[in-house]
């Protein structure tokens, strides 16, 4: 009788292996640097939509299927927690330093650390893994990243708008300069990634920089700057060019609509003739964690051993805790909490387990903050992702939570 976690563990080893391909390519010069943008520009704008407009609106019927909405807001409530403890943790920091030394650009770091979490490049493919169905996981996969584009999303861009903000004032208080979104030349992320180990940021993140003003230190945001309708208009403008926000849209319109059920093929419902529609999506979706994961690879490679694990243990330690052991145990309190069946609570625990994705990096290095924890946080959990996947579904079996039916 083969081993209960088999396909896991070998679904884990195909994802580390792939990363190392890309790690390889890049250390034999196969890959160039230049392949990580191309990559990111493809999947950003191409792959990853279509797979999400598939996921949702060809393969799931909100109609029919039960516990869909719970499994978004236990994801959305475990973000806005994490975000509480986010503002919490700067808030005790600028405490015990007696000056305001932390705003809200490190308060966006450490919720990226907590919640920005690869839900659809590590989620898809594990989730398939857990449940031997790879329609299971894409459903699994795509639901938990809603709210990271709806809700965290927003919410970190404007933090980090009014870092800039506030770090232009502190540097030239008579002349404000235009926040980083207006100089950058596109609206969406920025997928331009330095693979250089050397990095521009020269704000350490867990230190900050010290603003001695007339403020409390219990302040965080320049309440001024949250009121300008400028701000808010650049950032509604960044989402609303997002396109993985517009396939998300795309596909609740086609699902809703009940016409995602005449896509859905091969199914009673399914027009004959339109089959391509779907296997087109399916076929570009498929694309999303191999590139992604070989893209990885070669980012790891160009930032370097030194500088993925340069960070102190003591600090490492907090941070592998909190995003692999408490993020997760305050799902599993969610999930019981929103009545999650069986299948959906164990891949919304294991879903939340994941490391955080590339992607955090990249913000961090688009607004100049916090890339060598994020760096880190993204390395060394992704290196950890195996037995901490392996024992959380241990974890869960022998606690008889969220048992999965046979396939």
């Amino acid at each position: 009788m083969a081993w209960t976690y088999l396909p896991v563990v070998s679904k884990l080893l195909q994802i580390l292996v792939t990363i190392a391909i890309g790690v390889g390519g890049g250390a034999l010069g196969i890959i160039s640097d230049q392949f990580i943008t191309h990559a990111v520009e493809f999947v950003f704008y191409i792959a990853l939509p279509c797979l999400i407009v598939k996921g949702i609106g060809i393969g799931i019927d909100f109609y029919a299927e039960t516990n869909i909405w719970a499994f978004i807001a236990a994801f959305l409530i475990l973000r806005a927690v994490a975000l509480l403890l986010a503002l919490l943790a700067a808030l005790l920091m600028n405490w015990k330093a007696k000056h305001r030394a932390n705003g809200p650009g490190y308060v966006a770091v450490l919720w990226l650390t907590l919640t920005w979490i690869s839900t659809v490049i590590l989620g898809v493919p594990i989730s398939s893994a857990v449940f031997g169905n790879s329609k299971l996981g894409i459903k699994y996969g795509i639901l938990a990243g809603i709210s990271s584009f709806i809700f965290q999303l927003p919410i970190q861009l404007a933090m980090l708008e009014c870092h800039v903000v506030e770090e232009q004032t502190a540097s030239d208080p008579e002349h404000v300069a235009p926040s980083l979104s207006e100089s950058q030349s596109k609206d969406s992320i920025n997928v331009t990634i330095q693979v250089t180990p050397e990095s521009s940021s020269h704000i350490p993140v867990g230190k900050g920089t010290e603003i001695e003003d007339h403020r409390s230190r219990w302040s965080l945001l320049h309440v001024e700057h949250l009121s300008r309708a400028s701000l808010w208009l650049k950032i509604g403008k960044r989402v609303l060019k997002n396109p993985v926000l517009w396939g998300i849209c795309i596909g609740f319109v086609v699902s809703l609509s009940t016409a995602g059920k005449y896509l859905r093929c091969p199914s009673e419902t399914c027009i004959s003739g339109l089959e391509w529609i779907g296997a087109t999506l399916g076929w570009l979706g498929d694309c999303v964690t191999p590139i992604s994961l070989v893209a990885m690879g070669v980012w790891m490679h160009g930032q370097g051993t030194r500088r993925l694990f340069a960070m102190q243990i003591r600090k490492l330690s907090l941070f592998m805790i909190s995003k692999l052991i408490i993020v997760p145990l305050v799902m599993v309190g969610l999930s019981k909490g929103l009545k999650l069946e069986n299948e959906g609570g164990r891949a919304a625990i294991l879903i939340a387990a994941l490391p955080i994705s590339m992607a955090s990096f990249c913000l961090g290095h688009q607004y100049d903050i916090g890339t060598p924890d994020l760096a880190t946080n993204v390395a060394v959990g992704t290196l950890l992702m195996l037995p901490t996947v392996l024992l959380w579904n241990i974890a869960l079996d022998k606690a008889g939570l969220y048992p999965i039916a046979p396939a």
